[in-house]
């Protein structure tokens, strides 16, 4: 890194013609339109930004020539390093600086330095001319040994891009091109550091910190140090001429362990290197680490976590880029996004092979969060030429780059490949010796231990079994419930060890995000507009809401064609909760004591762009409904029911945290939704980081058919309620709803649902009472958010819900609707309240 830098931000762009011009001299004699532009970003964000092309427009960016200007002034010193840093150029772009060619690039994921000293002078011009993709793509190359329809053309896999923008069906029309990382100025320092190798391992209770730190240093060095917290060690030193080695290790006593946040805290110690010399000590910031310990069993075709040796249950989502027109998410949206991750329970986000390798913000917060990455390197579906020369040269930079960027981070679990090339392989009927290959199985993985020992590496996502995609062995796309349209037993039938990916389903967002989509008295599911943005698999006959239909009309009994010509909106509020009844079903049977299953990654957890997508987050950031059943399954301390059919109905109460619970486990039957017919309770010990499983007829005096499964006549409830509770303070812990005859379809008329706001010294809260059960409530207060939404209310029964408010909504006000119930409450503010 060098000091003093100085981001260039007076940018302009140009579009151009294919090869019109290729070189300075030839883009001064055409006549071009330059706009403003911003960089860090990308040409579709230019054009956005200058109203000349919306997520609507049919603009392929891969045709055309991208130039980018900047003109700054600076001042010159004889003898003064300037250098140029360049974070990313996407895709194929060549760089000048006052008409002298400094630079050319073919990776996006690389960043570059330049010495630029001799060609600066006070007034000064940068070009960028990224060049059409189409053209690189129609030169003629050796072809793969097997095609892939993720994309249109073939010969990306020659090409280090990301895949966003360029898979029909799958995301935006907005291919990056352009300079999406930052472009500095720097001056250097008398003190700059280079390559850093940073460590951080842990010897029983005792934390080890390595480094290897290259220096260039104009003033003599005399000593060093590393500092780790409060603790000093000295660092070796070597000196050839202006450049400088430090070497060393420190160790931390009683080192305090790093935790994914649903099992402990996360300490983390700073780093720091003192240089002596004899202007004094100069101090350089190296980061922070975190000590644990991350293995991975995979034995006998088992793929299970382990953190500081204990076996954690490893569940999130797939990551997408906050901003997939320009790339520039702030700070704040990184925080706002994983935050909403970790509230949800979720503990694993996993960056797949399609995307782009994040920030550092990113990383950081991940630490911070205590939330585990599975980071794929940016390969995906493609047979890539690893043998090439170049390629090969290119990808171990790459790699090494993201490696060392990398170093030290608790939050790094696993290391992968890449996304469905085995995969990919496979499914086309090819032979496992050609699943793989060397950048897998040799390149890829030896980078890895080198520059980040004690991270687990797995060659592909999925890949383990007899075939990479079979579901009981090694990690796997799991599609059986989703896609594949099985039954949501499959879920256990499947055996499933390790879901790296699963259960997409195209999920409706929360009316809000419909309304900014579609223009007044336009309907979804039939508008282009939203049919475009419905996730599809390429070459298929049907799209991700055909199959969010086929559970529609499993789950609720509805016809999803008649529904949406009958009432609309009925059909809307019907397909925001299939998707989360279906997501939660499916983490109670993988994460219950018994299960083979041991970690889960929903497909995904953000969209790309509104519309009814993959995302359990819209792209402005709100929930949907699937999020907020899946924040319940997925927290740290869970009550989770399963129909065991003729078993009956069994209990799983699961405790990740550190202290065993002390609960008491009670059951409510109920009929018609309102009157009781039978209960029962028990004193329950749940011990630490453990799952127990408790036959709910334990519960009860005498036999109940709990699941209807006997089916000795009518049933005698058709709604059982479970509640875990806290013994010392009442605090709930849990709460299950299971419905013996089927989720309840109909909608019914006043069923005594009400909802009442006050404030107290934490902010308002919303108390929910209901007469008779009430289904999927859901909370709508304008500029506010609930910490629990699109919940059930057991008959008689209440919920407390804390607001998080915007701050020009002073004082919240809205209302709460049952998916049951036609009637709708208005929240009230009690007349206690100021």
């Amino acid at each position: 890194m060098t000091d003093r830098a100085v981001a260039l931000d007076r940018w302009e762009l140009a579009r151009v013609d294919p090869e019109r011009a290729s070189r300075p001299e030839e883009l001064a004699e055409l006549s071009v339109e330059w706009l403003p532009a911003t960089v860090p970003g990308t040409a579709a964000g230019a054009l956005a930004d200058a109203g000349r092309w919306t997520l609507d427009d049919d603009v392929d960016f891969d045709a055309h020539d991208w130039w980018y200007r900047c003109r700054f002034e600076t001042e010159t010193t004889p003898g003064e390093e300037r250098i140029l840093r360049f974070g990313g150029l996407a895709t194929i772009a060549d760089v000048w600086l006052n008409g002298t060619l400094i630079l050319h690039s073919s990776n996006m994921f690389l960043a570059h330095e330049c010495e630029v000293s001799a060609l600066l002078r006070d007034r000064n011009e940068l070009l960028i001319r990224c060049r059409a993709l189409r053209t690189v793509l129609a030169i003629r190359r050796p072809r793969g040994r097997w095609r892939t329809r993720l994309v249109e053309s073939q010969q990306l896999r020659w090409i280090r891009t990301t895949l966003l923008g360029r898979m029909p069906g799958w995301s935006p029309p907005a291919a990056p091109v352009g300079p999406w990382r930052p472009v500095t100025l720097a001056g250097a320092s008398p003190i700059t550091l280079g390559r850093t190798d940073l460590s951080a391992r842990v010897n029983g209770t005792t934390g080890i910190v390595a480094l290897s730190l290259a220096v260039r240093s104009s003033a003599p060095i005399e000593r060093a140090e590393l500092l780790v917290g409060a603790l000093r060690a000295p660092l070796e030193l070597a000196r050839t001429g202006q450049d400088v080695s430090l070497e060393g290790t420190l160790s931390v006593p009683d080192a305090a362990l790093w935790w994914p946040h649903t099992h402990g805290a996360q300490p983390r110690y700073p780093v720091r290197v003192v240089l002596h010399g004899a202007a004094g000590p100069m101090t350089r910031e190296c980061g922070s680490v975190g000590f644990r310990t991350v293995e991975l069993d995979s034995a006998d075709g088992a793929f299970a976590i382990r953190v500081n040796g204990v076996p954690v249950f490893c569940r999130g989502a797939c990551w997408t880029p906050l901003d997939v027109v320009r790339f520039t998410p702030s700070a704040e949206d990184y925080r706002a996004a994983l935050e909403l991750a970790r509230d949800a329970g979720m503990n694993m986000i996993r960056l797949g092979g399609t995307m782009v390798y994040e920030d550092d913000a990113f990383y950081e917060l991940c630490d911070e969060l205590g939330i585990l990455v599975w980071q794929d390197f940016m390969f995906a579906n493609m047979d890539y030429p690893a043998l090439d020369d170049a390629f090969a040269t290119s990808i171990r930079e790459e790699a090494t780059q993201l490696l060392r960027r990398l170093q030290g981070r608790p939050c790094l679990a696993v290391l992968c490949g890449g996304s469905e090339v085995e995969q990919q392989a496979a499914m086309l009927g090819l032979p496992p010796t050609s699943w793989s290959g060397p950048l897998f199985q040799e390149t890829l993985p030896a980078l890895s231990a080198e520059h980040a020992p004690g991270v687990p590496w797995w060659p592909s996502s999925p890949s383990g079994g007899t075939v990479p995609f079979q579901s009981n062995a090694g990690a796997a796309h799991y599609y059986g419930v989703g896609a594949y349209l099985r039954p949501l037993e499959d879920a256990r039938r499947a055996d499933v060890r390790f879901a790296s990916e699963c259960l997409a389903f195209s999920n409706v967002p929360e009316p809000r995000t419909l309304d900014e989509l579609l223009s007044w008295g336009q309907a979804p599911t039939h508008h282009p507009r939203w049919k475009r943005r419905v996730p599809r698999d390429a070459g298929a006959s049907w799209d991700f809401e055909d199959v969010r239909d086929h559970y529609l009309a499993l789950l609720f009994r509805v016809d999803p064609r008649q529904a949406r010509h009958t009432d609309m909106e009925r059909y809307l509020a019907l397909s925001r909760v299939v998707t989360g009844e279906v997501m939660a079903a499916t983490f109670a049977e993988w994460r219950r004591a018994r299960s083979t299953c041991r970690g889960a990654l929903v497909f995904l957890f953000n969209d790309l762009w509104p519309g009814a997508g993959w995302g359990v987050v819209d792209s402005e950031g709100r929930p949907k409904a699937a999020y907020w059943y899946l924040k319940r399954a997925l927290q740290p301390v869970a009550l989770l029911a399963t129909d065991e059919g003729v078993n009956g109905l069994a209990l799983h109460l699961v405790n990740d945290g550190a202290a065993p619970i002390d609960a008491e486990l009670r059951l409510e039957l109920f009929r018609s939704g309102e009157t009781p017919v039978g209960a029962g309770g028990r004193a329950v010990i749940v011990p630490a980081r453990s799952a127990v499983e408790i036959h709910a007829d334990a519960l009860l005096e005498g036999f109940r058919d709990l699941t209807y499964a006997y089916r000795f006549g009518p049933p005698g409830h058709d709604l059982v309620v479970a509640t875990l509770l806290d013994r010392a303070s009442g605090a709930r812990l849990g709460q299950a709803f299971t419905f013996p005859v089927g989720l309840p379809a109909a909608v019914e008329g006043e069923i005594g649902l009400t909802a009442e706001l006050s404030r107290d010294e934490r902010g308002w809260t919303m108390m929910v009472r209901s007469r008779r059960f009430a289904q999927s409530v859901w909370v709508d207060i304008p500029g506010w958010v609930p910490d629990d939404n699109y919940f059930h209310v057991a008959p008689g029964g209440s919920r407390m819900i804390r607001l998080q408010g915007d701050a020009s909504a002073v004082t919240p006000g809205g209302s709460v609707t049952a998916l049951n119930s036609a009637v709708r409450a208005t929240a009230a503010i009690a007349s206690r309240v100021p």
